[in-house]
């Protein structure tokens, strides 16, 4: 089962470490989903964010974690319903797994920690490396989003619940306002979005506001004209020099050469391009 790993990462072309790192964290991706899939838990939970848009719509960076949200609220959920099948999983594929629980039961934000020591080659100060991914689940999602099916090819065809590209932009603007941090993978998936013409549901992103960030709890229906204003102002107050470098490393080599034009002028540029229709 190995051979698989390592035929799936000669197909991926990857050559530098660095690239090599971000095609295994994906193979050791797409073997947690499938793990998923085939012991029910999309028929509760969908999947979306960045590893979403990158393994089932082909959004060019690379993404460290799994975000899924649960289709219907419900506070009772563990991930220790799917940690055995996980462990199980990744055991038949040659990989030596650990998983540990982070965070607060309490939370509306469930988190499970995937360690693995096994996949990654020696790195050159000796030290034993690791691969680290973060799966993490919200059971207390906002109301509204648009679910469909997609499926993804390794390590065989398997079957996930995704939200459509509407709903995925909507909760992107979300983070986008609300993230207490600066994080430049964000404002690369706006425009990767606007790029493509798809504008966000404005009804799942005035549940988001009022769930969480600060507008909770202000009954904010979100319109065309407010969003605009407030994407706005937050791109004319961010230091682009600053967003580019957090974003360079989940880029490849060629995309890397894109962030020399991350000025303030490129994001008002598409941000008019998204609302002039």
């Amino acid at each position: 089962m190995r051979n698989i790993i390592e035929s799936r990462l000669e197909e991926s072309g990857a050559s530098s470490r660095e690239d090599r790192v971000h095609a295994l964290r994906e193979i050791v991706q797409e073997i947690a989903l499938y793990s998923l899939s085939v012991n029910g838990f999309f028929g509760r939970a969908v999947f979306h964010g960045g590893t979403e848009l990158r393994l089932v719509h082909g959004l060019p960076r690379f993404s460290e974690d799994l975000d899924f949200i649960l289709a219907e609220p419900d506070n009772s959920f563990s991930w220790s319903s799917y940690e055995e099948a996980l462990l199980r999983t990744c055991s038949n594929y040659g990989l030596d797994t650990e998983l540990r629980n982070v965070g607060s039961e309490h939370s509306s934000i469930r988190r499970l920690l995937l360690i693995d020591t096994s996949i990654l080659e020696g790195s050159p100060d000796g030290r034993t490396p690791f691969l680290r991914i973060r799966l993490e689940a919200d059971v207390n999602p906002p109301e509204g989003a648009q679910i469909r099916t997609a499926f993804i090819d390794f390590p065989i065809p398997f079957e996930i619940s995704v939200m459509d590209l509407s709903s995925s932009f909507a909760l992107k603007c979300h983070a986008l306002l609300c993230r207490s941090w600066i994080k430049g993978r964000d404002w690369f998936d706006f425009l990767w979005f606007c790029s493509r013409d798809i504008h966000p549901d404005m009804d799942l992103l005035s549940s988001a506001i009022d769930q969480n960030g600060p507008w909770v709890n202000r009954g904010i229906h979100v319109t065309r004209e407010w969003l605009r204003d407030q994407l706005r102002r937050k791109i004319e107050s961010l230091d682009w020099d600053q967003v580019a470098r957090d974003v360079f490393p989940f880029l490849s080599a060629d995309e890397r050469r894109t962030l020399d034009g991350w000025k303030r002028e490129l994001f008002i540029h598409y941000l008019q391009r998204l609302f002039s229709g």
